[in-house]
């Protein structure tokens, strides 16, 4: 035993040693050198040195994102924003959604920046900056509700062409006064006054019948820029206005009432105006003196007591904008019903759809707001009811088949959806929107490239060369035809 165990050597030492595997530290690749040469401004041999690194390591989110970095130096955009892309499924994070959003945007496509600047505010809603840019994505990309609320986001950030922007947004749908009051907005953020702001308001006046308002407005605006609404679509409603409201100071002022021209009727009112004389805008009907009126001061007895004339208001652009944005008229339960869904409210928005519906069961916008409120508060079955009704009584309006599709998207087997934007498809054979949710369809789902690159085709002859959708459908196109 002495011999066995004491004298011989150590067992541990005859036991070979195990051989060590490489840390995860030294798997991990070592950009120092191509970030170096970034930050000298060699971009390009950065570029080959990542390159290299990447043939090492393809699934390195590092890499591609110093690649995507590297390559957007030398403004090669489109691939720079493909390294993105390749990072974010390699699981880089979330921050990246905003890198690779401006890339697309600096490439010209504005549909993948819209979607992955959505996906940045989806985890980062804080970064107002980046609410703005996405805002301005959508109101070019004509998704008016989703513009308005990121808009919403940050009122305070808008510029005067934003304001003008929102203002439009609202007129579209129909909501005057969140339309009058950011196209005052726009005028007030403006360095001087340009003629859109005032030209948006008169609309508004129009519409709304407040013919003082829009008197003043259509004379403000040919005294601050004349010729403005000569040029635009709302000459010959001024001059309908001028003539029915003022058609005795244009007689005295020997303006023709065949006179066409909204310059020349309010040329001759305006040098009319002088500082002893003001009157602009009348509060009562132009009636010409009766005959037998007296004719000079000394035929009114002395004993008549005669009433002071009570002074006209004089017209200026403050009159454009003296009318607060909180006086406004009171709103139907259609506009509320807008609002409360465009503020995220939409339990108001149904209760308020629900009451225009009560006032008239065949409202179809009333029926298409319902159905969106249930849809946001997670109701699909009754907002699937509710937009059938909306199409059988409005069955020719994009919008609302367009909103049917996204619910049906949620609610229908694929091939019943499949079915619904075929027939969508025959009813609108001019709507990008559903061209393109037809041919991804078909690319995506029913794997039937042919098809879909017909269709993508269809999608590019719609839209122009410069569009983001153009580009986009170009890419598939190309996907397609690579396989």
């Amino acid at each position: 035993m002495l011999v066995l165990f004491g004298c011989g050597e150590p067992l541990e030492d005859k036991i070979p040693p195990v051989p060590q595997t490489q840390s995860e530290e030294e798997k991990k690749p070592d950009l120092s050198q191509a970030i170096s040469k970034r930050i000298e401004g060699d971009a390009e041999g950065a570029i080959r040195l990542l390159r290299n690194l990447n043939e090492q390591f393809p699934n390195s989110q590092e890499i591609l994102i110093q690649l995507g970095r590297s390559l957007a130096d030398v403004k090669k955009y489109p691939l720079a924003a493909f390294r993105f892309e390749q990072a974010v499924s390699c699981g880089a994070s979330k921050e990246i959604h905003r890198e690779t959003a401006e890339t697309h945007l600096l490439a010209g496509d504005k549909f993948n920046a819209q979607l992955n600047f959505n996906k940045f505010l989806s985890h980062f809603p804080e970064e107002k900056n980046v609410w703005l840019t996405f805002a301005r994505l959508l109101a070019e990309a004509d998704k008016k509700t989703e513009a308005i609320n990121a808009f919403s986001r940050v009122p305070d950030l808008c510029t005067h062409k934003d304001a003008l922007t929102l203002a439009t947004l609202f007129y579209d749908k129909k909501l005057w006064a969140q339309s009058a009051r950011w196209f005052r907005e726009s005028a007030k953020r403006e360095d001087g006054i340009s003629p859109k702001p005032l030209l948006g308001l008169l609309r508004i006046s129009l519409i709304e019948q407040d013919e003082d308002q829009a008197e003043s407005l259509c004379l403000a605006i040919e005294k601050t820029y004349p010729g403005s609404i000569d040029s635009s679509d709302l000459s010959l409603d001024a001059v309908d206005l001028l003539r029915r409201r003022r058609l005795a100071d244009l007689l005295d002022a020997g303006i023709s009432t065949d006179e066409k021209k909204f310059s020349v009727m309010a040329k001759a009112l305006l040098l009319e105006t002088s500082p002893e004389k003001e009157r602009v805008v009348s509060s009562g009907s132009k009636i010409p003196p009766l005959s037998n009126a007296p004719e000079s001061l000394n035929e009114i007895k002395p004993d008549t007591p005669q009433p002071m004339p009570t002074p006209l208001p004089s017209f200026n652009l403050a009159d454009a904008f003296a009318k607060p944005a909180e006086v406004e008229n009171e709103q139907s339960s259609l506009e509320n019903s807008r609002t409360a869904y465009l503020n995220s409210s939409y339990t108001q928005a149904l209760y308020f759809a629900r009451e225009a519906l009560k006032a008239n069961a065949s409202d179809a916008e009333a029926w298409r707001l319902c159905s969106q409120a249930h849809f946001q508060l997670g109701e699909e079955r009754e907002a699937e009811m509710t937009i059938l009704e909306a199409i059988r009584h409005n069955p020719f309006d994009l919008v609302t088949r367009l909103d049917y599709l996204r619910i049906a998207r949620e609610t229908l087997p694929s091939a019943r959806y499949l079915a619904e934007l075929e027939k969508s498809k025959e009813l609108f054979p001019k709507s990008t929107e559903i061209l393109w949710e037809l041919a991804r369809r078909y690319h995506l789902v029913e794997k039937m490239p042919v098809t879909a690159s017909i269709l993508y085709k269809e999608v590019m002859k719609l839209v122009s060369e410069s569009s983001g959708l153009h580009q986009q459908a170009k890419m598939e196109l190309f996907k397609l035809q690579s396989m």
